[in-house]
């Protein structure tokens, strides 16, 4: 089983001990961290490439980061497919259009609304992870013999 730590729409221009902190806590033991976009400063990128990093870029990220991230990607991990991006426009149509963007995924990973979602369409898994900047949320994807995503609150 792969523990991953899931994160999205940090929106910080460099890491703070705010944000360090609960990262060294309650990401100590996962093998890879997945940010869904809107790190917004590439000194984020930079701390978070103290773990294996696999991210995109997100609609309010900086020049720096938008050249060194794609706006979308698809990773397989322990089998799984999981496509990673951030979303764009009303958080009504988000879900719909993160699941026009990729085919043949057991599982998305994405942000922008800012809101906490584990959800299943069909037969694709849909995490957001919300946002550790306004919703103070973060998460645990734990993919082995099936899927499991947990939301941590940092209050």
């Amino acid at each position: 089983m792969k523990k991953l730590g899931v994160i999205s729409d940090t929106h910080l221009g460099k890491p703070t001990d705010d944000f360090r902190s609960p990262l060294g806590k309650y990401f100590a033991d996962v093998e890879m961290i997945i940010h869904a976009g809107d790190m917004t400063g590439l000194l984020v990128h930079d701390f978070l490439t103290n773990w294996d990093l696999t991210a995109v870029a997100g609609n309010m990220d900086d020049y720096d980061l938008c050249t060194i991230l794609p706006e979308k990607r698809i990773e397989e991990i322990e089998g799984w497919k999981i496509g990673i991006t951030h979303g764009r426009g009303s958080p009504f149509w988000l879900e719909q259009f993160v699941l026009g963007k990729f085919e043949n995924v057991d599982v998305i990973i994405f942000g922008h609304s800012h809101i906490p979602l584990s959800t299943k369409r069909g037969n694709i898994h849909l995490f957001n992870p919300g946002s550790y900047k306004s919703s103070r949320t973060i998460g645990i994807l734990e993919l082995g013999d099936k899927i499991s995503f947990n939301f941590i609150e940092l209050g």
